[in-house]
C-alpha cells in the first residue's frame, strides 16, 4: 500500500462509484478540480482510495471528495491516505484544513483532530457538516 499522485480521471472513477453512483459521472466533478492535487492509495493493481486537496491560500486547504471503494472500506486504506496527506500538507506549510463531512463519517474525522463547525446542511439529500483542524 502506498500513496501516489493520481489523475482527476482516476479520482472520478472512485468518486462516482462510492459517493454518487445514482448520478451521472460528471456530477462528481467540482469547481477547481483542474487545479487541485489528487492523491490515491495504490494497492495490488489499482487505486482503492482517493481524495483531492484544494489550496485556499498559503496556509489553508480544503479536502474534498474523499472516497474508498466499498470492497476496501474498513481495511485502513482511507485512514492511511488521510493521515499521509495531512502530513504532506503540514510539511508544505498548511496550518488550517477544512472539509465538508457526511454526518455519518464525522467519527472518522474526529480521530484526526477535526471538530465540527456550524449547523448541518444537505447536498443531494445527504446531510453534511463543516469540519476543521488547526
Amino acid at each position: 500500500m502506498r500513496i501516489i499522485p493520481v489523475t482527476l480521471a482516476q479520482c472520478l472513477t472512485i468518486r462516482h462509484q462510492v459517493l454518487w453512483p445514482h448520478l451521472p459521472r460528471e456530477a462528481s466533478l467540482v469547481e477547481g478540480d483542474d487545479n487541485a492535487l489528487h492523491f490515491g492509495v495504490q494497492h495490488a493493481d489499482g487505486i482503492v482510495s482517493c481524495l483531492s486537496v484544494f489550496q485556499r491560500d498559503a496556509t489553508t486547504c480544503q479536502i474534498r471528495k474523499f472516497a474508498t471503494l466499498h470492497a476496501c472500506q474498513g481495511q485502513g486504506f482511507g485512514g492511511f491516505l488521510f493521515q499521509s496527506v495531512l502530513e504532506r500538507m503540514a510539511e508544505g506549510g498548511i496550518k488550517h484544513v477544512c472539509l465538508d463531512a457526511r454526518t455519518s463519517a464525522t467519527g472518522f474525522y474526529k480521530k484526526f483532530g477535526f471538530i465540527s463547525e456550524g449547523e448541518t446542511f444537505f447536498k443531494q439529500g445527504v446531510e453534511y457538516v463543516r469540519m476543521t483542524r488547526e
